[in-house]
């Protein structure tokens, strides 16, 4: 299947991606259509949606498949069936993400797709692109099993960033940095409050350590291409 879009996101690793499409509402990135989908008519009446379901290829070393998981939402350390899961180690590399569509630009007739709230690594593979509908996507009574809450989010100190670094950040960039880091990227298993953490984001590798319930941003390091 090859793909019909692919996507540009400030996520450039795999390292901080948050683990449910919508939980980082300020990652805003762009569908790039491919040839032929990227002529207008494709689009057309697209822009009365709010929603986008986008299905995916994990293109970058997917994971083995497997057949129970450890999900991070019950600490990492109770086994569940894949299929009970959001995780990415399936029998097919397939990902299935929710965003929300900003704008719809549209130059000589080509188009490119403003959208928020994304889960999705730089350059991911898109194979198709749906309408979110709410009366069906949303169905009353719905259970969503361990995961009925939204996650809990960490405060983060900006305060221990060289004064100098910290002005290198437009306040969009800034914004999902802390929305990321606030969802603490770490394994579950991992609590030592000494370590640094890397997370590359937009072009940075943004330093950090999680002390006493708080995400410490500690430094943003160029981050080169490759």
């Amino acid at each position: 299947m090859p793909p019909v879009a692919h996507v540009r996101s400030p996520f450039k690793s795999r390292f901080g991606i948050p683990r449910q499409s919508g939980l980082v509402p300020s990652a805003i990135g762009w569908i790039e259509p491919c040839p032929p989908w990227d002529r207008m008519e494709a689009w057309a009446g697209i822009e009365e949606f709010t929603h986008l379901w986008l299905i995916w290829h994990v293109h970058d070393q997917p994971h083995q498949p497997v057949s129970s998981v450890r999900p991070p939402r019950l600490g990492g350390n109770v086994r569940i069936g894949v299929f009970a899961s959001r995780a990415p180690a399936r029998p097919n590399p397939l990902g299935l993400s929710l965003v929300r569509l900003r704008k719809l630009h549209a130059v000589d007739g080509r188009v490119r797709i403003e959208i928020g709230g994304l889960d999705l690594l730089d350059g991911t593979p898109i194979l198709d692109i749906k309408p979110h509908i709410g009366f069906t996507d949303c169905p009353d009574g719905a259970d969503s099993g361990f995961a009925r809450q939204a996650p809990d989010r960490l405060p983060v100190d900006w305060s221990t960033l060289p004064s100098d670094r910290l002005t290198t950040l437009s306040d969009n960039q800034r914004a999902v940095i802390t929305e990321t880091l606030s969802l603490d990227p770490r394994p579950a298993f991992h609590d030592d409050p000494d370590r640094i953490y890397g997370c590359p984001l937009f072009g940075w590798d943004v330093r950090f350590r999680v002390r006493n319930g708080h995400v410490e941003v500690t430094d943003l390091v160029d981050d080169p291409p490759g």
